[in-house]
């Protein structure tokens, strides 16, 4: 859980900073199939009922870590990653890269750059967050069908900062927000496929075209949400994020 725990340092200190999320793993390929650890777990399932024997097991499991980066589905790491962009204490669009991306290295050398200006502005976590903020990233987390993890780690982070959030705003949320992404472990894409489709700024701006996002809240850029937002695009015929009156599911 380094993502949260980073913020959790990063809330503390209260000095000018950012945090950059060192990116998803690609997935693996399993006799010509699309694999995470996802299907490790569900693997030893079927190894146990006798569908998958001795052999076919080990190749999985070889299969699906084929390098470096955090889990590829929208598991704990990637969920806390999107929620670190819109809650505004990671620049937007720093997520997408893949690990092994060289993308990834522009996005390092960007925050360097970047946290200069937070030092020269005196930007500090307290500056960005607030109620709204906190609000906008659980809804960026329930829109993706991200971790229930989500729940521990922004309730955390908001006792931290002195910001009043409850078990209660996350139901409430979750009821009022459809859900927008069909990514693993509920789905059928992993963070790759968000990164080709678009990635986390087309989230924000279907939520927030829906009327479901906080756009005047501040972000660790100096620019608004809905600022990040103006600049997204999507790649033509992607299939990863559905407009939010023709959900996957309503809440």
């Amino acid at each position: 859980k380094t993502i949260p725990a980073a913020a959790l340092a990063h809330v503390r200190l209260g000095i000018p900073s950012l945090i950059v999320y060192s990116g998803t793993m690609l997935p693996g390929t399993f006799r010509g199939s699309e694999v995470t650890l996802q299907d490790v777990f569900e693997a030893v399932g079927r190894h146990d009922s006798g569908e998958l024997d001795d052999a076919g097991l080990a190749e999985l499991e070889r299969a699906s870590c084929p390098g470096s980066g955090a889990c590829a589905g929208h598991y704990t790491a990637n969920t806390m990653a999107m929620a670190m962009e819109f809650l505004g204490l990671s620049p937007f669009g720093s997520m997408d890269p893949p690990a092994v991306d060289p993308r990834k290295e522009d996005v390092c050398r960007e925050a360097g750059a970047l946290v200069m200006r937070c030092l020269e502005q005196e930007l500090t976590p307290a500056r960005v967050l607030n109620r709204a903020a906190f609000l906008n990233a659980i809804t960026a987390g329930v829109a993706t069908g991200g971790s229930t993890n989500l729940v521990l780690h922004l309730l955390a982070i908001a006792r931290e900062a002195g910001v009043p959030l409850e078990m209660d705003d996350f139901d409430r949320v979750s009821t009022a927000t459809p859900v927008i992404a069909d990514l693993r472990p509920g789905g059928r894409f992993t963070a790759v496929d968000l990164d080709r489709a678009g990635g986390t700024r087309l989230v924000g701006r279907v939520l927030a075209d829906a009327g479901l996002l906080e756009g005047t809240a501040a972000t660790v850029t100096g620019r608004t949400l809905g600022e990040e937002l103006a600049e997204t695009g999507e790649t033509e015929g992607q299939q990863v994020v559905v407009p939010a009156d023709r959900p996957l599911s309503a809440t």
